[in-house]
């Protein structure tokens, strides 16, 4: 079977001197690039990385992330990406929900404490490191999916973090369909800013499969972006809605180079404004794309993006949405109902609780969660959300795992964690905090300095209110989001 690692080894073979990844440490070919792949490949493969087990990656944007990523593809072995700014307490939950056999990590973040460590190295000398997790020696990663290469924990469509897991399959799959979207190819230089633990699939391994380059932007300041963009003559821009805001706001007045012709939004909804904002500052439109890590990058907004910037688009080729009622049933045009999709690169299932993906399907549907609105031309419009799921600039936190922590203060009897608007970042977390009636004089930023201990940063409340009572529902639950 025709697998992500013998395409990625095809690329190399037919643009071996062209640029691959441009970051802070210089060019890496394709040639080079598959040297590097394939040498770390052979030193996990001594250390007893082998086909079926789960193996953490854990480091920075830049190369050493994708060529640690693919070897471990390339030994056969399951790849789990790993944000390098998360605590360690929620890497230990993490951990614990997901049976990986060691971690690979370029030393930014402190390594799991259960595991013992040794150091690696790529061939140009940068340093890795791979911790082996003692509890789980050999055993399979996701012993109910076939082929099994990729899993990433996200929210499912309850609002419940879930591991998802893709095949080979469906990788190759999603990737070509993007790409019909897209259109990418060897001619383009994309300027990358997301993290790359969260936006991997339809994006750094599209681009290397049809010879693309790389360009790793050290930050994602506006004039760092101006900067990387102009000194990279750079063709394609993806990013989320915060660097969008940026950008729109920057009052220096320079200019994209010339080469940059298209902008895609991803990660959360755009504001019109903000997108109106950008075009009138560098003359782009930007294109919304939909993306969501069980299905791919459906949708996007390829072709009126400057006349409906609210829209996120069409289906590309090969794919269907459907807008919803509760019956799964069709809604008149312009109604709001539940955003579904089905086509091609679906996920396989999810690691934990483990399920399949016919399980979870609805009528072949995969329910995004999200409320939408198609117009009679057929562009769809995100008008909301059905579940609870909080983006903080592209980041999702869910409001149940920040009430826990809140919870763990010995002053707080419970709390409520919602959102609120933010000119930056589209929204922050806001929780309500009932005290227990024994401590009713506390600091809040007390409560803060807690919560910046046990969670990454853009979970922290970035407000909290002290209330006298909050409200239950007739199950007794506190109803977050």
């Amino acid at each position: 079977m025709k697998s992500t690692f013998t395409t990625l080894a095809a690329a190399a073979r037919q643009w071996p001197e062209r640029p691959a990844i441009i970051d802070g440490a210089g060019t890496l070919d394709y040639r080079s690039l598959w040297r590097e792949i394939d040498a770390l490949r052979l030193q996990l493969d001594r250390r007893g990385v082998a086909e079926g087990q789960g193996i953490g990656v854990l480091a920075r944007n830049g190369r050493a992330f994708v060529i640690s990523a693919l070897a471990v593809l390339g030994c056969g072995a399951v790849v789990m990406p790993i944000y390098f700014q998360l605590k360690p307490t929620e890497l230990a939950d993490m951990l614990t929900r997901a049976p990986l056999a060691g971690i690979l990590d370029d030393g930014t973040s402190p390594p799991p404490t259960d595991a013992a460590r040794e150091s690696l190295a790529l061939l140009d000398g940068t340093p890795l490191y791979f911790s082996r997790r003692r509890q789980n020696g050999a055993s399979p990663f996701v012993p109910w999916i076939t082929d099994a290469a990729f899993a990433r924990f996200t929210s499912g469509t309850t609002g419940t973090a879930k591991g998802v897991v893709l095949t080979h399959q469906n990788l190759l799959e999603r990737i070509h369909a993007a790409n019909a979207g897209l259109k990418l190819d060897c001619e383009d230089r994309v300027l990358w800013i997301l993290p790359m633990a969260y936006h991997f699939l339809v994006s750094i391994l599209l681009y290397l499969e049809v010879g693309a380059a790389i360009v790793v932007c050290p930050n994602h300041l506006a004039g760092s972006i101006l900067d990387w963009a102009e000194q990279q003559a750079v063709t394609f821009l993806y990013a989320a809605p915060m660097h969008i805001r940026l950008l729109a706001g920057d009052v220096s007045g320079r200019k994209f180079p010339p080469t940059l012709q298209r902008v895609m939004s991803v990660s959360s909804p755009l504001q019109p404004q903000v997108a109106k904002d950008f075009f009138a500052r560098f003359g782009i439109p930007v294109t919304q794309g939909f993306g969501v890590i069980e299905i791919g990058l459906p949708i996007m907004n390829l072709d009126e993006a400057r006349e409906h910037p609210e829209a996120i688009g069409r289906p590309v080729p090969g794919f269907e949405a459907g807008i919803l009622d509760e019956a799964l049933q069709p809604v008149t045009t312009g109604q709001t109902g539940q955003l579904a999709v089905r086509g091609p690169g679906m996920f396989s299932g999810y690691l934990s609780p483990p399920l399949a993906r016919d399980a979870v399907l609805r009528d072949g549907w995969f329910l995004t969660g999200d409320l939408a609105q198609r117009n009679p031309a057929g562009l769809i419009t995100i008008a909301g959300r059905s579940k609870s799921v909080i983006n903080v600039a592209g980041h999702k936190v869910f409001p149940e795992d920040v009430a826990a922590v809140l919870e763990q203060h010995p002053a707080v009897l419970r709390s409520r964690v919602t959102t609120r608007p933010h000119p930056q970042a589209g929204e922050v977390v806001h929780a309500d905090v009932q005290l227990r009636e024994d401590r009713p004089q506390l600091a809040l930023e007390e409560i803060l300095a807690f919560c910046r201990q046990q969670l990454s940063s853009y979970k922290v409340p970035a407000s909290i209110t002290l209330v006298t009572e909050i409200e239950l529902t007739p199950s007794g639950k506190v109803r977050h989001g």
